[in-house]
């Protein structure tokens, strides 16, 4: 009875994970929404995760069961993160209608404890198994062919149809989100476009790219020599770049580390092969050669991924209009030199008054800042007084009944956490570019798909993280957790491999047994 109620756990722990991969790009769940008070970031995975959370994890960490050690910096984040919201009892926090602090550090500090949690059990779950890691890649790609499809089908009546839905899909939608089908733009199962964008970025892109460029797949199908990861990859990019202008920069900056990665090899050899060339020439010839051929083919490199990027941009300017103003060369120079004229002209200026109020907190207390979900506290007095002209400003400030939030998660650690959670959250994010790193030097294809799709994911957020600003979203946490796991594998079969040379090595300097 017993092993058969433990067979019950361990497929139910099973199919929980295979949830969590499958509900990962639903981020607003109405269900979930409601339960957590209408917020608009109500992940449908975290349902799942409860049950590993619970009645995995936590007996598992009861039993003295280890995580994966990429996880103590992050842990430590975590404890500067509760310690400064527990500080903001003990500081002048200004009032803001009928809101308290209490009441706001309720409503922010789960959602860091959700974040850790899907890091935590995914890294820890991961690293019990490789054969896990294998399955999860699979399921990634299921669940990347379901944003794809849904994607697709929105596509058809956004281009076609001039956004005109029937009732079927609208009805669907509104069972997986609590925000309706944008008019001319995509979501797929995100509550809008830019998050959408954010989790093509941070889970799927980087997996498929890196399974790419490492030459694998997690299954055998092809469609003549292409894998399911570099169709999903192909279509993905139309995807990003037609849902948000700043998803499409953070994978245009994955591209361009790509990029730059594989010229850098080039780039050596273009200067052996022209070395080579020059060998017959007098020595001042060949040290001037020497001298100026990296600096011509660097800026070379540096002219063509310009144009490209150009390029591409005037090429997504005819699908987002809002790029078109790019291109208007005679308005942008007559704004450059106010920042606030610049990005409004560009139709971004309210993100842009929200990241200066941040930073006007962060400078009023930068040491460990003024704790989770409270920088909106100070908005009134922190904001510019350009953003007192602004709609949306007026709107949130005067209409809104919640505090507003800063929409950048690099400016709101600064704000909220300071500079103390500021440089513990980077320490954490060099450990894990080390982890990713270290696994692309490993000769097994699967841990260098992997360690490519971590540096990809970590690039990727140094932009995304401008237009996010919350904990709850699992992407950067499942997929940081996966590179903790891998890592964890990679290591423990190293200590295995020469725990195993070291048994060889006593064995032979044995004496033979005599009968």
């Amino acid at each position: 009875m017993i092993e058969r109620l433990k067979r019950l756990a361990s497929i139910s722990f099973d199919v929980s994970w295979v949830a969590v991969l499958v509900l990962l790009p639903i981020t607003s769940l109405p269900l979930l929404s409601r339960l957590a008070g209408n917020t608009a970031v109500a992940p449908a995975a975290f349902i799942p995760l409860c049950w590993l959370a619970l009645f995995w994890f936590v007996p598992y960490l009861i039993k003295k069961g280890t995580m994966p050690r990429e996880s103590l910096p992050f842990l430590f984040f975590v404890s500067v993160a509760i310690i400064a919201s527990a500080g903001a009892f003990f500081i002048a926090i200004p009032p803001f209608k009928n809101e308290s602090i209490l009441g706001a550090e309720i409503s922010a500090v789960p959602t860091l404890m959700i974040g850790a949690a899907f890091y935590l059990v995914t890294a820890t779950w991961l690293s019990r198994s490789r054969s896990r890691l294998v399955f999860t890649l699979k399921w990634i790609n299921v669940s990347g062919l379901l944003v794809i499809l849904w994607a697709a089908v929105q596509a058809v009546y956004v281009y076609l149809f001039q956004s005109n839905y029937p009732d079927l899909l609208v009805n669907f939608q509104r069972l997986i989100s609590t925000r309706d089908l944008f008019i001319g733009r995509i979501t797929s199962f995100a509550f809008e476009p830019s998050w959408l964008a954010h989790e093509m970025n941070l889970v799927y892109m980087p997996f498929w790219l890196g399974a790419t460029l490492s030459g694998i797949s997690a299954f055998r199908l092809r469609l003549w020599k292409f894998s399911l990861e570099n169709i999903l990859l192909l279509i993905g990019v139309v995807i990003v770049f037609i849902s948000s202008r700043v998803g499409a920069l953070a994978l245009l900056l994955v591209l361009a580390f790509v990029g730059i990665y594989f010229n850098v090899a080039l780039v050596r050899h273009v200067y052996r092969w022209g070395m080579a060339q020059f060998s017959r020439f007098p020595a001042i010839a060949r040290q001037i050669s020497r001298l100026l051929l990296p600096l011509i083919l660097s800026l070379a490199l540096i002219g063509i991924y310009a144009l490209g990027a150009v390029g591409v941009v005037y090429g997504l300017s005819h699908v987002d209009q809002r790029l078109t103003r790019l291109f208007n060369i005679a308005q942008l120079k007559a704004f450059l030199g106010n920042p606030y004229l610049f990005f409004n002209f560009l139709l971004f200026s309210e993100r842009y008054v929200y990241w200066v109020a941040g930073w006007n907190v962060f400078n009023l207390h930068p040491f460990i800042g003024v704790g989770l979900g409270n920088a909106g506290f100070y908005f009134q007095k922190q904001l510019p007084a350009y953003s007192w002209a602004l709609p949306e400003v007026m709107e949130i400030y005067f209409r809104a009944t919640s505090l507003p939030n800063i929409k950048s998660f690099w400016v709101r650690l600064l704000a909220e956490t300071g500079i103390t959670g500021f440089a513990s959250f980077l320490a954490w994010f060099y450990v894990m570019m080390r982890s990713g790193w270290s696994l692309l030097k490993k000769s097994s294809s699967l841990m260098k798909a992997i360690g490519w799709s971590g540096l990809f994911v970590l690039i990727a957020f140094v932009i995304e993280g401008f237009s996010i600003d919350t904990f709850a979203l699992p992407y950067l946490w499942v997929s940081l957790g996966i590179v903790s796991a891998a890592r964890a594998l990679s290591r423990n079969s190293q200590t295995k491999a020469g725990d195993d040379l070291q048994n060889e090595a006593k064995a032979s300097d044995d004496p033979p047994m005599s009968n």
